[in-house]
């Protein structure tokens, strides 16, 4: 924590080397709950548990993820903007994980730390650091991803010139990065060095564009032979914006995310087949008029023999001015392949009734109970599958800010 606060101080102090006086903002997000479940698999005795944790960015891949998200306390979020005239800073740092008082590990980690500064009259936005907070990125709500996010330089072109085009519509550029998976032990001893070609082989190039009827945007991560990873990275977003010219609060939308293209052996001589490409898209149809929310999620998820569609549909009523919220949530999921784990009729369903209570934006208290059926591997061998049947409530506390 100690040397959580120099940097701070440093990076508002470099403030002070800015032409004029600069403007400070920060926004944030605090969020735990209590969790209790009880769950049972097919012969195996019945498991009940409680501890501290927000299951709200957690949609079960199986029953064990209740395990993983034992060590997630909940989320404390800090985000921070120094900007004078042409210049910036911008940079994040949050903790999921709250050990006991007498620990002496750091759980703080950064999401992104960066400066950045525009030229040509705003048309050119280089930036240096940590990077994240991506303009090419796939937003939510069901998948968070970006591509560049290690240590780099992003370069950023954005026209005003463009007759056809309104200034700040259309973004594209690239970033140089460092390696984002483990080097090899050659280089870690330093018997062997990564190479310009190496370098450039790890960049990402991007495009957004915003258009008054649609919005599209995308990136692609080269892979160098330089580190561990298995192969280039996509990464888009496609939102149309025509329909709720003529019905406020309708909406169709869509990301997803493809990693391990051109695929290639390890440097260690595992091998990486071309056609374990892995994705996942998500397609949201979504009417959101000031009294309701109901939406619709269609998922296709694709990994190595096993491929699963997934149905997703939540509904919530606004009461009292947005002051009660009911609403319940349902998934169907069902997959195929030669690595399927579903039966015949379902790979998982859940159902999950919550009621809201909201004290301003992104303020609120929620109870949320889910009921959820589904079928996994229990074995580190992945040899044996069965059922499990679990009943989960979670009494959420989240403050935004």
């Amino acid at each position: 924590m100690k040397k959580l606060l120099i940097a701070i101080i440093l990076i508002l102090s470099a403030a002070g080397s800015y032409a004029q006086e600069p403007t400070i903002s920060m926004s944030g997000e605090i969020k735990t709950g209590l969790f209790m479940y009880a769950r049972g698999v097919d012969t195996l005795s019945l498991n009940e548990g409680a501890f501290i944790a927000n299951s709200e960015d957690t949609n079960f891949a199986d029953t064990r993820a209740i395990g993983d998200l034992s060590n997630s306390h909940g989320r404390f979020r800090l985000n921070f903007i120094v900007e004078s005239q042409n210049l910036g800073t911008k940079f994040r740092f949050e903790t999921t994980r709250w050990p006991n008082p007498y620990s002496s590990t750091d759980t703080i980690f950064w999401g992104y730390a960066f400066a950045y500064g525009y030229f040509l009259d705003r048309q050119v936005k280089i930036s240096a650091g940590k990077m994240g907070d991506s303009p090419w990125g796939s937003g939510g709500p069901e998948m968070w991803r970006e591509l560049d996010t290690t240590i780099g330089m992003r370069f950023e072109f954005i026209p005003s010139f463009i007759p056809f085009i309104k200034p700040g519509a259309l973004n594209i550029g690239f970033v140089l990065n460092d390696f984002n998976a483990g080097v090899d032990g050659s280089m870690q001893a330093g018997l062997s060095y990564s190479t310009l070609a190496d370098i450039l082989r790890e960049s990402v190039f991007g495009l957004s564009y915003t258009h008054d009827y649609f919005h599209i945007r995308a990136a692609y991560r080269l892979d160098s032979e330089g580190d561990e990873d298995v192969g280039d990275k996509f990464v888009y977003r496609v939102e149309e914006r025509a329909i709720q010219k003529v019905l406020p609060g309708f909406q169709i939308f869509a990301n997803g995310f493809i990693e391990g293209i051109n695929g290639r052996y390890f440097s260690d001589g595992k091998i990486f087949y071309s056609n374990d490409v892995l994705s996942t898209n998500w397609l949201y149809v979504e009417y959101a008029p000031d009294m309701l929310t109901a939406q619709l999620r269609f998922g296709y998820n694709s990994a190595r023999g096993q491929g699963i569609f997934y149905t997703r549909a939540k509904f919530e009523y606004n009461l009292f001015g947005k002051l009660l919220v009911p609403g319940i949530a349902f998934e169907y999921a069902q997959d195929y392949g030669p690595n399927r784990l579903g039966s015949d009729e379902y790979l998982r369903f859940y159902l999950e009734p919550q009621i809201r209570v909201n004290f301003a934006s992104g303020t609120y208290i929620a109870l949320v109970y889910r009921y959820q059926d589904d079928y996994h591997t229990w074995n580190l061998a992945n040899t044996a599958t069965l059922n499990a049947r679990t009943h989960w409530v979670n009494l959420r506390a989240v403050f935004t800010f």
